[in-house]
């Protein structure tokens, strides 16, 4: 591994010198596909979470990943991915308890050597305070905490894309202008997260090149019908923004493979979750392979995403009872899906998942359900790559064998359950749960004892309890879990948490938890946990 131990070593002046030869060799040793998606990475500030999923979309709109038969660009870019960390020329920053890659960065050594290369080829340079002058040759623009006049966009011809940073700065909106009137004709990338817009400029429509569209997290409210021009459009997000429905024209995006939309609430509200109308014809877009936070308010809409077959990530909201058992027909349909997130239209309301109709959704990893079930489908207990299972106020019943059924599922890492659970106790009997690492309990209104037997849960190393107001005991049998790294209590009982955090050295309780190096108590204030670490 080339980047192991170089933290050390560094700090000898002598051996810097011979760290970024190594680190040239490997660059220079890449294949040229590679060396085009490393180069891209100079684009981020310095020490930038840089997230996977975007960049794999910006390697695959801008041309660097090569295409193969039967195999899909997302794939192909994530074994590019995959490849640059085995050469340790990128370092995983974070990732989901399943595995699944959150970002990314770079060793500053490393950045050093692309940056500096970046600037020779005219690839990406960096406008920033400081550095407000570039070549009309360059091809890829990041533009970094502005706070002056850049230089007129008169001539930019090779650009292929642009990523704005800095985003609070008053003069972000004035750099867009400029240099969207700068006619940029071949621009395919265009990265406005966060920019200070209430409307997308109207040079934008004129971008017929552009395959890439981020406004997550602008204050844009409406999608004009002018989208329907930018027939190349193969990526458009517009998380965390206003907009709220799509106009008709949307549907001329032919090439569409991802289609991010919705946003959020706060942590209070697990309803706080907004999805965005789409218009009657959207399964017309086949080559859609993301589509999130698209409302179910027809069963129209809901028989349409089966015709989306390419589909890997499906997140729909607003599910009303009665088209349950349609969108149990849509998912036959839907045999790529990995990732699948379904809320009701409202808290009163049930997701009606108990049909003979039966997907076998033989790839799918991770599964969110939002919404009253009172007993988990059959469907779901027979996921046999499910990977990460998230319930939220399913109100399962004790009498149901819920924690035996799901004990079952073969490669189960993570498990919450949020207002999902209606008894009294939780037992995890022996035997379940062979490979789980995370379990999340909250917000069990009912819950008085969790219980855990021997050889039950054994690979655990994360559990949290939270907002369970009717516990009074520590969990019996947490002992057996042999692995547990971190204990939260959070939002607890007075009681409970009292206990916790007065614990005697000499008591019953205090061995049971003694072996668990993190044990952590804390309350939701201000919009974040609070706590202390025993």
């Amino acid at each position: 591994m080339i980047l192991h131990g170089f933290g050390g070593e560094a700090d000898g002046g002598g051996k810097l010198d011979r760290i970024k030869r190594v680190l040239l060799l490997s660059y220079n040793d890449l294949p040229h596909y590679l060396k085009s998606c490393l180069l891209y990475l100079s684009i981020y500030p310095e020490d930038y979470p840089i997230g996977v999923d975007d960049i794999l979309l910006k390697w695959i709109a801008l041309g660097f990943v090569e295409e193969k038969e039967r195999i899909t660009s997302t794939d192909i870019a994530m074994s590019y991915m995959k490849e640059l960390i085995n050469r340790s020329l990128i370092q995983v920053k974070s990732t989901w308890t399943d595995g699944k890659l959150i970002t990314c960065g770079l060793h500053d050594f490393l950045r050093e050597i692309i940056v500096s290369k970046s600037k020779e080829q005219d690839f990406t340079p960096v406008a920033t305070r400081y550095y407000t002058r570039w070549s009309e040759k360059v091809r890829h623009l990041a533009i970094h905490n502005f706070t002056d006049n850049p230089q007129e966009f008169s001539s930019f011809k090779c650009l292929r894309s642009v990523v704005i940073f800095g985003y609070e700065d008053p003069l972000t909106t004035t750099i867009l202008s400029k240099f969207l009137s700068g006619d940029p004709k071949l621009l395919k990338v265009l990265d406005l997260d966060g920019a200070e817009l209430d409307n997308i400029p109207k040079h934008v429509f004129k971008l017929f090149h552009l395959k890439y569209l981020n406004l997550n997290g602008t204050g844009v409210k409406i999608i004009p019908k002018s989208i329907g021009k930018l027939q190349n459009l193969e990526v458009i997000d517009l998380r965390g923004t206003n907009v709220t429905e799509l106009p008709a024209e949307i549907l001329n995006l032919r090439k569409l493979r991802s289609l991010l939309l919705g946003r959020l609430g706060d942590y209070s509200n697990d309803y706080a979750v907004w999805g965005c109308k789409c218009p009657l014809g959207i399964g017309k877009l086949i080559c859609l392979e993301e589509l999130y936070g698209i409302e179910a308010d027809s069963d129209k809409i809901v028989r349409e995403v089966g015709n989306l077959t390419q589909l890997r990530l499906l997140v729909i909201t607003k599910l009303r009872r009665e088209d349950g058992k349609e969108l149990l027909s849509s998912l036959l349909r839907l045999t790529n899906l990995r990732e699948l997130a379904i809320s009701c239209i409202k808290e009163d309301e049930s997701l009606d998942l108990q049909h003979s109709v039966f997907p076998k959704l033989g790839f799918l990893t991770r599964l969110c359900l939002k919404g009253r079930l009172e007993r988990v489908p059959q469907w779901v207990i027979s996921l046999q790559s499910l990977r990460t299972l998230l319930l939220f106020n399913s109100r399962l019943r004790e009498n149901e064998n819920v924690i035996g059924s799901l004990g079952h599922l073969p490669n189960l890492i993570a498990l919450g359950l949020h207002g999902a659970y209606e008894g009294e106790t939780i037992c995890f009997k022996v035997g379940g749960f062979q490979k789980l690492q995370r379990l999340e309990l909250m917000q069990l209104k009912r819950l008085k004892w969790v219980r855990v037997e021997e050889e039950s849960m054994p690979s655990l190393r994360s559990l949290q309890l939270g907002d369970c107001k009717l516990m009074q005991e520590l969990p019996s049998g947490i002992q057996n879990l042999t692995r547990l790294q971190f204990l939260r209590f959070l939002d607890m009982s007075d009681e409970l948490m009292h206990k916790v955090q007065n614990l005697d050295k000499q008591s019953v309780d205090y061995q049971t938890i003694s072996h668990i190096p993190q044990v952590f108590t804390g309350h939701w204030i201000n919009g974040r946990w609070e706590g202390k670490f025993l």
